[in-house]
C-alpha cells in the first residue's frame, strides 16, 4: 500500500472509531487524557504560539512563520483544514509532514490511546512529531472555537493570538452572537502568557478585555499598543518598541494588514533578538499561504485566463473578499463568482456579502474531499432560491469544472471560485497545482 493510502487508512480508523463525536464541540478531556498517555508532548514544544480568531489565522500564521524562517529560524507549523492532502495541516521544522512519518506517529496513537476524533488524532500526531523534532517556534492553529477547541491542551504557550471574530460556527458551539463567540476564543488565554488582540468589533473587544483581566493575561492590544499603515503600497508596523517597513505583503488585499500586525505584534512579544526588523520586512513581503486571494495559475482548470480563489467562508471573509474584487472593479473589470459552501453555514449573509460585485454567480456542488469535516455541500438549488429572494439570479452548474467553463464564457475579465477551503482545495487539484 502506497505511503498516502496509510495515512488515510489510519486517519479513517479515529473517524468511525470516535461515533460521530466531534471534538471542537465536546471539549478536551477526552485528548487531555490521550496526551497523558503520550508523555504531554504539547508541554514539550519550544516557544509555542496558540491562534485562535475566525478569519485571518492561517494568514497571521504564515506572516510569523515567513519572519521567523527570514531569521533563520525553524518553525513547526500546524494548521486545518487542508486543501488537497492531510498532510498540508503539519509542517516539521517548515516542511510538509512526510507520509511515513505521519502514518507511524499515528498508529502509535491508535495503539496506546483510546476514542479519539480525526481531528483530535490529528492534533496529537502534531504534538508528538513537535516534541520529538526540535524547532525554535510552533505555530500552533485552533481548529475551531477556543476554550474547548482540541488544540486548546498547552499549559504555558509563549504567546496567543486573536485574530479578528466575527459570526461563525454558532450551531456547532450552540451559541450565539459575538460575545459569546468572543468568550469562548478567549478559553486560550494564560496566566502571565502575552494576549495579542488583532481588530475586533467593539463587543468582542470587550468580552476579550475581559477574559484577559480574569486569566490575568497580558494584552497587547491593536490600536493602544501596535498600529499599522498603509504608505501606498508599503506596510508599516509600529509596536511599543519595534518598528517594521515592508515595501509590500506577500498575501493580497489590504485587509491583510491586520494579519500581518497581529504577526509583528506576536514577535516583538516573544523578544527574540534574532528576529530583526531587517528579517520581519524579508518575511512579511516574502510570504505565502494558499487559496488567499491567490490567482491560479494556466492549466487544465484556469486556462490562460485570470481565476482567483479565497478560502472566505464565513460572513466577515467574504466582507473582506468583497472589498478586494471591489478594488478591481474600480478598474474597469467585472467578476464572476462561483460559489459552493457547507450547509452548516450562514448561506444568506454569504451571498449578501458577495452578490453587489458579483457580475455573475455560478453555483456548483460541493466536490467531497478526504478528510473534509464540518459536513456536507449546500444544495446549489437551495443557495440558488435564496439568491433570488436577495435579488439576484444565479446560474447552476454540475461541477465545479462546468462552473468556471461557464463563468468564462460569459466574457467576465475574471472569476473567483469562493465559499469553501474544500472549495478552493478541489480548484488546485483540478488546475494540477500541489501546495508545497
Amino acid at each position: 500500500m502506497a505511503d498516502a493510502a496509510i495515512v488515510n487508512s489510519e486517519l479513517e480508523r479515529f473517524r468511525t472509531n470516535s461515533a460521530g463525536r466531534v471534538s471542537p464541540a465536546w471539549g478536551t478531556a477526552h485528548i487531555r487524557k490521550a496526551l497523558v498517555e503520550l508523555g504531554d508532548p504539547q508541554d514539550r514544544i519550544a516557544q509555542a504560539i496558540h491562534i485562535t480568531g475566525t478569519n485571518g489565522k492561517g494568514s497571521t500564521g504564515a506572516f510569523i512563520r515567513a519572519m521567523a524562517e527570514a531569521a533563520g529560524l525553524s518553525v513547526h507549523v500546524f494548521t486545518s483544514p487542508h486543501l488537497i492532502r492531510v498532510n498540508e495541516r503539519i509542517r516539521v521544522a517548515g516542511k510538509l509532514v512526510e507520509d511515513e512519518a505521519l502514518a507511524d506517529v499515528l498508529a502509535d496513537i491508535w495503539r496506546r490511546t483510546d476514542g479519539l476524533t480525526y481531528f483530535e488524532a490529528l492534533t496529537a500526531a502534531a504534538f508528538c512529531l513537535f516534541a520529538h523534532n526540535p524547532a525554535d517556534i510552533a505555530i500552533i492553529e485552533v481548529g475551531a472555537g477556543g476554550a474547548t477547541d482540541a488544540t486548546n491542551v498547552m499549559n504555558h504557550p509563549a504567546a496567543t493570538v486573536v485574530t479578528p471574530i466575527s459570526r461563525d460556527h454558532e450551531t456547532m458551539f450552540g451559541v450565539s452572537g459575538v460575545a459569546a463567540i468572543a468568550r469562548l476564543k478567549a478559553g486560550i488565554f494564560r496566566d502571565g502568557v502575552p494576549a495579542i488582540i488583532a481588530p475586533q468589533p467593539a463587543i468582542a473587544l470587550g468580552v476579550l478585555r475581559e477574559e484577559a483581566r480574569t486569566t490575568a493575561a497580558r494584552v497587547l492590544e491593536a490600536g493602544a499598543d501596535w498600529t499599522t499603515r498603509w504608505e501606498g503600497e508599503a506596510f508599516v508596523y509600529q509596536g511599543l518598541s519595534l518598528s517594521v517597513r515592508a515595501p509590500w505583503l506577500g498575501l493580497r488585499g489590504k485587509h491583510q494588514a491586520q494579519n500581518a500586525g497581529a504577526a509583528c505584534a506576536t514577535l516583538e512579544a516573544l523578544g527574540d533578538r534574532r528576529i530583526t526588523p531587517a528579517a520581519m520586512a524579508a518575511g512579511l513581503r516574502e510570504t505565502t499561504w494558499p487559496a488567499r486571494l491567490q490567482r491560479l495559475k494556466p492549466g487544465p482548470l484556469a486556462g490562460d485566463a485570470a481565476v482567483w480563489i479565497d478560502a472566505a467562508h464565513n460572513p466577515g471573509g467574504a466582507a473582506m473578499l468583497a472589498a478586494a474584487i471591489r478594488a478591481s472593479g474600480e478598474e474597469g473589470e467585472r467578476a464572476a463568482i462561483v460559489f459552493a459552501c457547507q450547509a452548516v453555514k450562514d448561506v444568506e449573509s454569504l451571498l449578501a456579502e458577495l452578490m453587489p460585485v458579483a457580475d455573475e454567480l455560478i453555483l456548483c456542488p460541493l466536490p467531497d474531499s478526504g478528510g473534509q469535516e464540518g459536513g456536507p455541500g449546500a444544495e446549489p438549488r437551495h443557495v440558488a432560491g435564496i439568491a433570488a429572494t436577495l435579488g439576484k439570479q444565479a446560474r447552476i452548474a454540475d461541477n465545479l469544472e462546468d462552473a468556471v467553463r461557464m463563468a468564462q464564457g460569459s466574457g467576465l475579465e475574471r472569476t473567483y471560485i469562493c465559499g469553501s477551503v474544500y472549495l478552493c482545495g478541489a480548484a488546485l487539484a483540478a488546475n494540477d497545482e500541489p501546495v508545497a
